[in-house]
């Protein structure tokens, strides 16, 4: 009995183990399409810790120079590690696949793509800015239907989602 026991303790340890390796390793590597998600350090392409505006701030790490921001909802390890929009929509805004205890797609959203009325090839209700607002904080598309479970809802002023907004507008499409 007692080879059972150390046995089973030994498969609960490699599949921490396991867990662990997944986890940190099997994101799709960074390629047009695809988004690392959000461990930061040599190889990702996330600046760190100087950002041209506040807006630029809150798009890559979540925390804005002038208020505190939180977010509910979303992917449960965005809750466990935090960060931005980069962190799922990519350093470009572009999205692609997320790959992290899971896998969804994250969509474009420059500015561009948001308010060109085109979304995957299909047509909808092009984003205004409010609509950009309501999206962020609320959970809910310019169509008025709710964003997939993976987007979180983000708790920040106006003038924060005002910045953000700012800095969606530099991306490039």
């Amino acid at each position: 009995m007692r080879w059972l026991l150390a046995t089973a303790i030994a498969l609960i340890a490699v599949g921490l183990i396991g867990l662990f390796v997944v986890n940190y390793f099997s994101f799709i590597p960074n390629q047009p399409g695809n988004v690392r998600v959000p461990l930061r350090g040599p190889g990702t392409r996330f600046p760190s810790g100087n950002f041209s505006s506040n807006g630029e701030q809150i798009f890559f790490t979540g925390a804005s120079t002038r208020d505190t921001i939180t977010a509910t909802g979303g992917p449960f390890w965005f809750q466990m590690h935090g960060g931005g929009c980069a962190n799922c929509h990519g350093p470009d805004g572009r999205g692609g696949t997320v790959v992290m205890m899971g896998r969804f797609t994250a969509p474009n959203i420059t500015y561009k793509a948001l308010t060109s009325g085109m979304h995957n090839g299909e047509k909808h209700k092009p984003y205004t800015d409010a609509l950009i607002k309501r999206a962020i904080t609320r959970g809910i598309d310019s169509e008025g239907e709710q964003l997939n479970q993976n987007m979180p809802r983000w708790h920040m002023s106006d003038q924060d989602l005002n910045d953000v907004i700012g800095y969606l507008k530099t991306l490039a499409p």
